[in-house]
This record gives structure tokens, sequence and C-alpha cells, in this order.
């Protein structure tokens, strides 16, 4: 053997256990681990050690890679690179984690005989950092953000012990402590650390060679952590999956009978112990499943649900034999297309396996799995390139094919190409796209719109991989004024998501300066006012430069109007939990339609990461040109006449050209296109087949009735970031999240319109409809965050649980009179105490074990106040507790104070504990409301975010009838011109329910009044017009007995010479003369006015205004005139205390001030506009000038 190479043998392993308090509770031998652990150590290792460098572990064939690991975390203890002239040097050095920082201390004695050193690993500054991570394919990391915004962190510190010999240094002892933190929040918001040790101490050396074993030994390389291609299980169970049919079949059963009982509290984590097993289940074990169960449907659907979730080649060979097979239905064709191709774990086989099925003749003979099954796959090969720069040619060849197969004259397949290849998102399509691009292709020019559009948009994921070269030509599209206006703003969203430096960003500007378009020029500059005014870090260099950018431009292009396009952005971020969120709504216009294009994002950010959570565009392409030509006035039809008409219109559309859509669609998830739609005559086609079936549900239902439930298990997410530690093993930070969703409804119909077999669904539009329900949906909801280490055959580590439920009862009848105009919707919540939400967290310290499944150690870290259960007494009055401050109330219907906020409450025991109920009763509808809150012991996190979280161990909300009495709202709505009837009737029903005969006659003297007066005074209120209107009644019924909460009217006469909008709000708090009145009226192109009334009869408060046009000195100008003559004292006092602010604003501001009196209860404030940039503004209070 040569000499550099050694023999490592280790003897007598031993593993013990920890679960409890730290430096109290003891260790435990695990005796079944310890001899999982010992197969690693039957026979040797060898190693060579040059210089104090590690390279070429050998070990035997038949050992797993977990051993291997475990070995390098004994070798990672040997591996020095000393420096002999220097003491403190640093140096990127190779080690189990990765290669690494490492800063060197050596420290020699006086005799010169011994000397220590001291090694410290940073793994934040990694050349080559070893890490997994699983179900973040769509998370985007920032490689521009500082350290201080990650939220993961470790180090790794060693002490040698060396003596001189006359071969060289000798380490007679070493250890090592490795740190490791996540911080969910801002660093000081409390952590979770792991802490792994070594020690290796020389106790003798010995003359005598062992003479290695003849045997075959493979290379595993360097020191560098191998992770085994097999996915580890869920850090959440331990489960063990041999024979995983029998298990799957087991836990079947014990799923369907959960749901037959509706019991689903344990259903998310058996619901994920059914999704591991599928991911150990073979085909062929797959496949006798689905014999089994194929004609039996609740098995099959939580089978298919299951193993479309598994996300494992052998799975995706199973869907893809099914689909093959047309063993499914069109839906679940789809469900499984989509979610396969987005959750499967990638490899060649896979997708060459998912190329084949693209191409299959049960995909390509549906539009719909067509469409489904090509952007899919090229979201699969995204996750598959994702990590590499350059992607394997075969890999996007069916893609490539699918392009240059396509005939322009079949605008739907050249889209589908560019969408899927968008979706891939790698720089080797950029030369099939450009084909597709003005500017960069002749046969380009010829081609439509919506082709260049979706070029365009083709980029934006090559961007990420090559920003420069897309930026690059996103900006000559840019910069070509010869290009449609809408491509060129496209163009310009692109080109900013690159995050261009300062001086591109200021080229754009004085593009948009010169430009003739106004439209892309105002797109341009709304887009960076958007930008500039952005609070994300991530986005902190391109809002700088955007900021710097807006000075070049002129004040024209800057002043936002409906008219051109422009860009709404909103975002938020928050330094301590370092989460953020922004929201943005791009409106492209045209000279000839108002928003051609309307494309909404909405985009999240956590630490140094960000994710494009949704994003939606529509395109009004044909739709505002087909309206026109149809000339109907809408807006002088009634309610039900416009049903009509737009039912006529959507059958008429089935004439529609098929060459342009009057409208498209898109849904983006995560960044990658789920599916797109256009509105056309082959769209209205499919759509018909599609609506056959639920033509023949409403026939079902009012013959006979419906009643059906429906149970769907989802897994909403995986996140799973994997490092090693020091000694060889997995620490895992993971985050799972799983969620059944049950809806169980008893539905009957009856409809006037006889139904036979020719009923559509426009005879609804000729019937009166009513239809009773009883609908109970509930969403039972489990996550669990992990931080530990994870093995095939033990867990140990912090679990947090989080237990949610959410159950919403609902029995309702409607009554639908179209032709009349008339809704009735009755409904009661509930009929005894409910809790329609509740959520548990629950953390703990857990050990597993693979051979001991149901003996697994949980430790609580969390321990529980000593409350006792505070629902049971929340709509009783208690002695165990004291209300020491009690809030102000409120009846939300009544508008008088009547709730009872407990705010805080001592328990017995004479600890102030925390608030646990907040109480809220709504008199006015029969019901009240109960939110409590248990507590747990988190002090030992201090005062942190985190804590405020986690001591919030237990959340209920129940809704209660008040009373026994069961009590019944009601909610009528009417529509049209008796609606206005209805006002006048119901003001007539107000004046005869006056007790006193001299009350009425003083009301009929003055209504005479008013009337021959109204030329000259204002119109009283409410009179019945022709014009459209609106009334709505809120009612309770308690034992056959009526009571009204309020009556709302609404008048328009909108089309007469003088347009005016009434509103009147009736019955509150049970009174009849208690209202709420409100008018506006246009008097003429240069005068508006209005009031608000409310109190007795409307006459107790009152607050009027004016709106003037005209002219001030020669400038267009604006007056706007308020007048309160009577007020409650407390909105008069809480203005005074606000005008208080007003002189102090004025003059940080530079405006001028004048004291003096006016008119006590008057404002007023014009504005004129004295020159392009500027305008003169006056406000008028009543002891100030401004």
């Amino acid at each position: 053997m040569p000499q550099e190479v050694h023999v490592l043998k280790v003897l007598s392993p031993e593993l013990e256990d920890f679960s409890g308090v730290w430096l109290r509770d003891p260790f435990t031998k695990a005796a079944k681990g310890t001899d999982r652990i010992g197969l690693c150590f039957t026979q040797a290792y060898t190693f060579e050690y040059r210089k104090g460098q590690i390279a070429n572990i050998n070990a035997p064939e038949d050992v797993s890679v977990m051993c291997v690991n475990i070995i390098r975390g004994i070798l990672n203890l040997l591996q020095l690179t000393i420096e002999e002239s220097q003491t403190v040097y640093e140096l990127q050095e190779a080690g189990i984690e990765g290669t690494c920082l490492t800063k060197y201390l050596i420290q020699k004695d006086k005799n010169n005989v011994k000397f220590t050193v001291s090694r410290t690993k940073d793994f934040d500054n990694c050349t080559a950092k070893v890490v997994k991570n699983t179900g973040m394919a769509y998370v985007r990391p920032c490689q521009t953000c500082p350290l201080t915004m990650t939220n993961t962190g470790g180090t790794v510190t060693f002490n040698y012990n060396l003596k001189y010999m006359d071969t060289g240094a000798l380490i007679t002892h070493v250890e090592s402590r490795e740190i490791r933190e996540i911080t969910p929040f801002d660093d000081l918001s409390g952590t979770a650390v792991m802490e792994a040790r070594q020690e290796l101490t020389l106790i003798e050396t010995s003359a005598n060679q062992e003479r290695m074993p003849e045997i075959l030994l493979k290379n595993h390389g360097s020191l560098h952590y191998q992770f085994p291609e097999d996915m580890p299980q869920m850090a959440v169970h331990l489960i063990n999956t041999d024979n995983p049919e029998l298990k799957i079949v087991d836990t079947l059963e014990q799923l369907i009978q959960q749901d037959r009982q509706q019991v689903y509290t344990e259903t998310p984590a058996k619901f994920l112990e059914l999704v591991e097993l599928t991911r150990a289940a073979t085909q062929e074990n797959l496949a006798s499943l689905w014999k089994q169960f194929a004609d039996r449907q609740p098995y099959r659907h939580w089978l298919l649900s299951a193993v479309t979730t598994g996300g494992t080649r052998n799975t995706f060979m199973f869907l893809k034999q099914r689909i093959h097979n047309e063993d499914l239905s069109i839906l679940e064709s789809a469900v499984t297309l989509t979610l396969a191709f987005h959750l499967t774990k990638t490899d060649k086989v896979t997708l060459k396996a998912a190329a084949d099925l693209v191409t299959s003749p049960a995909v390509q003979k549906s539009v719909v799995l067509r469409k489904l099954a090509y952007l899919g796959f090229g979201s699969m090969v995204n996750h598959h390139c994702s990590v590499s720069s350059q992607c394997p040619a075969e890999m996007l060849q069916p893609l490539h094919d699918l392009i240059t197969a396509a005939d322009i004259s079949h605008e739907e397949d050249v889209r589908l190409a560019l969408k899927a290849i968008g979706n891939a998102g790698q720089p080797a399509s950029l030369n099939y796209i450009k084909k597709f691009l003005p500017r960069f292709s002749l046969a380009a020019k010829a081609l439509p719109e919506k082709i260049h559009l979706d070029a365009v948009l083709a980029l934006r994921i090559i961007a990420r991989k090559k920003a420069a070269t897309v930026r690059e030509i996103v900006f000559q599209i840019m910069m070509n004024d010869t290009v449609p206006p809408q491509v060129r703003m496209v163009a310009c969203i692109v080109f900013f998501e690159t995050k261009p430096g300062l001086p591109l960003v200021v080229a754009a500007a004085r593009i948009a300066e010169r430009d003739r378009s106004l439209q892309f020029a105002s797109f341009v500059a709304s887009h960076m006012n958007a930008l500039a005014r952005s609070t994300i870090p991530q986005l902190e260099n391109l809002s700088a430069a955007c900021h710097i950018a807006l000075k070049l431009l002129s004040r024209r292009l800057l002043r936002e109007n409906f008219r051109y396009s422009m860009v709404f952005h909103i975002d938020r971020y928050s330094a301590d939990p370092k989460i953020g969120a922004l929201g943005r709504v791009y409106l492209i216009n045209s000279q000839s339609t108002l928003f051609q294009s309307i494309i909404g994002k909405i985009r999240g950010f956590y630490a140094t990461s960000a994710m494009d959570i949704v994003e939606t565009g529509l395109h009004l392409e044909g739709l505002t040109e087909f309206l026109r030509r149809q000339d109907i006035p809408f807006f002088e039809y009634s309610a039900y006449r416009q049903l009509k008409e737009l039912g006529k219109l959507l059958r008429d559309w089935k004439e529609l050209p098929s060459e342009k859509p009057l409208v498209s669609a898109y849904l983006k998830l995560f960044s990658h296109e789920f599916a797109f739609v256009a509105l056309d005559r082959e769209f209205i086609r499919m759509a018909e087949k599609l609506l056959s079936k639920p033509a023949e549900l409403l026939i079902a239902l009012f013959q006979k009735g419906l009643v059906g439930a429906w149970t769907q298990p989802i897994m909403i997410g995986e996140l799973r970031h994997t490092v090693p530690i020091c000694v060889g093993l997995p620490l895992e930070f993971g985050l799972y999240s799983s969620s059944v969703v049950h809806a169980a409804a008893k539905v009957s119909g009856q409809i006037s319109t006889p139904v036979t077999g020719e009923f559509q669904l426009h005879h609804l539009l000729e019937s009166n409809i009513h239809i009773s329900a009883e609908i109970t949906s509930s969403i039972h909801t489990e996550l669990v965050a992990v931080m530990g280490i994870n093995t095939p055959y033990f867990w140990n580590g912090l679990e947090l649980r989080v237990k949610s439920h959410a159950r919403i009862p609902v029995n309702f009848d409607v009554n639908i009179d179209v032709e009349e105009e008339r809704f009735t919707f009755e409904t009661v919540p509930v009929q005894k105490e409910t809790e329609v939400f509740d959520m548990r967290v629950k953390l703990y310290a857990i050990s597993r074990h693979m051979d001991e499944p149901n003996s697994a150690k949980m430790s609580p870290v969390l321990s529980e106040l000593p409350e006792s259960d505070v629902l049971d007494k929340c709509f009783k009055s208690s002695k165990d507790y004291d209300v020491v401050q009690q809030s102000a109330k409120y009846d939300f219907t009544s508008g008088k104070f009547t709730s009872n906020l407990k705010e805080n409450l001592h328990y017995k025991g004479g600890k102030l504990s925390h608030p646990p109920a907040y109480y809220i009763k709504i008199p006015a509808l029969g019901y009240q409301t109960c939110l409590t809150v248990k507590h747990c012991e988190a002090v030992f996190l201090g005062d942190t975010f985190l804590r405020n979280i986690l001591e919030k161990c237990e959340i209920k909300l129940a809704l209660a009838p008040e009373g026994a009495v069961r009590t019944k709202i009601q909610l009528e709505v009417q529509e049209g011109s008796r609606a206005g009837s209805e006002g006048l009737q119901q003001r007539e029903e107000d004046a005869e329910s006056s007790s006193s005969e001299e009350k009425r006659a003083k009301r009929r003297k003055r209504k005479s009044k008013v009337q021959k007066t109204r030329g000259n005074e204002q119109p009283q209120f409410v009179r019945y017009t022709k014009g459209s209107g609106l009334a709505a009644t809120l009612s309770t019924i308690q034992n056959d007995k009526k009571s009204t909460v309020f009556h709302l009217v609404l008048n328009d006469e909108l089309h007469s010479s003088r347009p005016t909008v009434q509103v009147l709000v009736s019955n509150l708090n049970g009174s009849k003369r208690m209202k709420i009145c409100a008018e506006v009226s246009i008097l003429d192109y240069q005068h508006a006015e209005g009031y608000l009334k409310w109190g007795q009869d409307c006459q107790d408060y009152r607050i009027a205004g004016k709106i003037a046009y005209g002219q001030f000195s020669g400038y267009p100008a604006m007056e706007i005139k308020l007048e309160w003559p009577r007020i409650p004292a407390q909105v008069e006092e809480a203005a005074r205390e606000l005008t208080k602010y007003i002189p102090g604003t004025a003059y940080m501001l530079g405006w001028s001030e004048v004291e003096q009196k006016n008119p006590p209860h008057e404002a007023s404030v014009a504005v004129a506009l004295v020159s392009p940039r500027t305008c003169d503004l006056i406000l008028r209070l009543p002891h100030v000038n401004i």
C-alpha cells in the first residue's frame, strides 16, 4: 500500500438519544439505532492523505452513501492547510460542507515543540457550497442582497493540538464545534440553533501495520458531502416503506373511513403518509393498485391525488400510461398533466417520457390537453436546467420542433410554441424566438401583433440566465418607433425586469422624451415613477436609477391620465419579519380603444428570495369593435332587458369570424404560464359542449334536487433546504403544508318554466326560480416547520406544527323573479353555538427512529399557561375571570355601543395572564361572536416578533344565536323603476305611522309648500321618478315576526335635464323615523351640489356641498364648498382637533397663512391653474385662510 494511503476503521460505535431539557434530562442508548449505524463500520475504509489534505475516499461497494458521509465527517477533522511562513491567513478550503472561506490562527509554544491551530469556516462565503434545495424551483434568489438579509447562517471552528516529529507534525487532539441557525424573521426576533461537536484524541501509536483485506472498494471522491439519489422521507414522519402496496391499501382504508365519518383532524398528516408511500412504490405496485380501485370512485380519487403529488419517476410513468390508455376523464387528465409536469423530480429518463407523452395521440387529439402538456413540458425543462447555464439540446428539441413546424397561418400553434419555450427559459432558444421579433427578422413584420407580444414575453425567464443579452434585445425594440407601441411597452416591462443600471435607465428616459407615441412615452415614464417609489430592498438600485432618470423627463409625461398607458405599483416591505410584497397593474392603451391590454401581477419577498406568485393578462383585441357594431343601448335598459340582450348576444357569438378572437387571456403561476385561452368561434363551440353537463344538472336540480359531497386533499407546499454538518449528517430546514377541503350540499329548486329535455340555460331568464340549499364546507390545514437531522433511520430536531380548521355552515333560500327584477335571500347562519375557526400551535423537540415508529419522543418546548376553557364561558358570565378594563361597546347595526371587549383578565391563581377572550354582540341580527386566545409560555424567546406569534398557541372563533329563538336573516332587493315606487311607498308608510294628527297635518303643509317653491329650493327627498332605482331591505325574522334592520332606496335620473342620484336609508335601530338621506345633482355643466342628512326624518344633522367650475382671474379654476349647520358633537370635536395641525402643516409646506374670522360652519377650497406646472390654492376655514 502506498505511503499516502491510509486505512480507517471504526470500532464499537454507540448511538445515544436525547430529548428533553438540556443539562437536566439524560441521554438514552438507542440500541436499534446503534445496530443500524454499526453496519456502516463492519469493514475498513481507505483514503489518501498528503500534507494535511484528504482525497480519494474508498469504501466497500455495498456501503450506503450515508455511511460514507459519516466517514467524511470523521476525516474532515484531519483536513489542515499549514502555511509555515504565516501565523494568520485565510483561504478557500475544501471540506464536507464545500469549499468555503477558512481563517487560520497558529500559535507556537516557547520550546517550539508543540503548537496549536485554530481553523474557522464561514458558510456564507463559499465558492462551491454543498446544499440541496427541494421544492424551490420557482424561488428566485437575490445575488446582490447583503448578508444581513439572509435567514440562515453558520460557522464551524476547529482547534488542533500538534507536536513536531521527525517526519512532520502529529495531531494529538482536535475538537470542532459547529453552529447553524435559522432566523424566520429578523435576527433580533429569535432564532433556532443547531450545535454539533466532535472530539478526536490520540491515545497511542503502534508500529504494527495491519494488512488491508482483499475486498473491492469504490472511490467516493473528496471530502465534499454527497446527497443520495433517492429523496429522503419528509421530516414530518418516519415510516417503514417496505411492502408499500399493502401499506397504501391500509392507508386508503383509513382515509376513506375518516371521510365517511367527516373527521378530518389527522387527515392532512395521513395524506402526506400516503404520498410518501406512493414515492416508495414501483410502477408494478401502482398498476396493481389501479386495477383494484379504478372502479371505486373514492379510492380512485385519493390514489390519483397522492400519485400526482408524489413526483417520482415511477409515479410519472404510471400517470403517463393512464393518460396514454385514456383511463382518465378530461378533467382528471388536465389536473394530472398540470401537476405531474410541475411536481415531478426530473432526470433524463423522466424528460424522455414527458416528451413521448406530449406527442402521444391521447394528448394531441385534445386541444386542452395539448396546450397544458406543452406548457407543462416547458416548465419541466426549466426545472431540470435551472442549476446549469447550459441545457442539453435533446431536452429542448420537442419545443424547437414544435415552433419550427408551426404554420404561420395557424397562430394558435405559433403562440403555443412561444409560450412553451418561454416556460423553458433557456438561452439556446433565443434564435428561435428572434424569428418572431420585429427588427430581428424580415418575415416578422408581417406577423400579427399578438405573436410579437408572445415572443417578447418569452424572453422573461431567459433573462434570469442571460440578462445582458435579453436587455440588449428588448432595448432595441424599445428604440424602434416603427414597432407597434403595444409591443414596445411589453418590451419595456421585460427591460425593467432585467434590473438595468443607471446608464441604460437614463437612455430609456431619453427615448421616451423624444418618442412620437404618447402611449409609449407615458408608459415608460409611469413605469419609472412606480419603480422610483418602491421600498423593496431587492429593487433598491433600480429604484435609485429611476429616481434620477425621472428628473430628465418633462412634466407632461409625468401627468398620469387614463387616456394613456400607465403602470400602477404598490408595495410594502417589513424589515423585522423580512417579508414584503408588491402588486403591479400594467394598463396598455391604444389610440382606438381603451385598455387594449391589462396585465396584473403579485410578487412576494422573503429574506433574500423572491417569487412571482400570480400574473394574469387580458387582451381586449376585438371586443370593443364588436360591441360598437352591435349598437345596443345597455344603459337605457332595465336589468331584465339587459340580461335578455346579453344572452342573445352570447348566442350570436357563434357566428364570429375565427381569425380574430374578441378576448384572450393567460394565467401564470410562479412565473410559468399554466393556461391561456382565446374567446373565438372554436372556444364557443367547446364551451357549448362543456355547458351541456351544467344544463343536465339544472334539470336534475329542478326535478328531484341534488345531494352530494366532495373531498379534495391538497399538498400545498414542500420546501426543503438541506446542508451537511461537520459530523457527516444532513441538517434539514423544511416547511410542509397540506390541506383537506370538504364540501357537502343538499340543494333543491323550483322553477315556473316546465323542465323538459329541451331545457336550456337561457330559459332561466324567463322564469321565477326558488332554490333551497344546505351547504357545509370545511378546510383542515396542517403546516409543519422543521429543523433537524433527517436520515433514513432516525430524525432528531425541532418541529413546529400549526393545525387550523375553518368550518362554514350555510343554509339559505333564494327567490329570483327576473321579469319583476326582484331578489330575496333568506339564511339562518347558525342554530346553536358553532366553532367556525380554530388554530393550534405546538412546538416540540422530537426524536424518531425507523425501527420504533410508535415510540417517538416528543418534548414540548412551549408550556401552556393555566387557563381554563374560555370558550365555554365566553357567552356566559364567569366568576373565574374579572374584567379589569372594559372598552367601548358598539352595535354595528344600531349605531350604539353594546359589545363587550374583554381586554385584561386575571386568573384566580394570582398571575396576570394574557387577554383570553374578545366578545362582540350584534343584537340587531340576533347573533354574537367570541374570539378566544389560549397562551403558552415563551419567555425564553425574549421580547421578539417570534415570541408574539408562538405564545398564541390556540385561537378559536365561535358564533352563537342570541337567546333560544331561531333567527332568520332576510335580504330583499328590488331593481328598476319599481324600486322608486317602493321608496315612495316607504315614505307614505312613515307618514301614516305618526300617532299625532297634528304632525301629519304639518307634514302635509310642509310638503305642499315645498312643491310650490321647488323651482327655487332644494327638492324634497325622496320623490318618485321614472328613472332607474334600487331598493334593499335587511330584516330578521323570529317566530314569524319580521323586524327590519334597515331599508335602503337608491334612485337615479341620469338622463334628465338635471341628473340626480338619491339615497335613503331608513328603519335604523328599529325606528322608522331614523333615516339617512343623501343626494347629488348636476345643475349644469359648471355646477353640482349635494347633501347628506341623518337623524329623525333626516332632520337632526346636515352636511351640504357645492362644486363650481369656471374662471378665477382669467385662469381655469374649481371651487368646492362645504356647509355643516348641524353635526354630532363628537364629529365636530374631532374636526376641531384635526384643524389644529393645519397651520403647522401649511408652514412646513411654505404656504402663507392669515387668521380671519370666517363663517363658523363653512369651509371652501379654490384651485386655479395659473401655468402648466403650477396652481394657486385658497383654503378658507372658520378661523384661518391659507
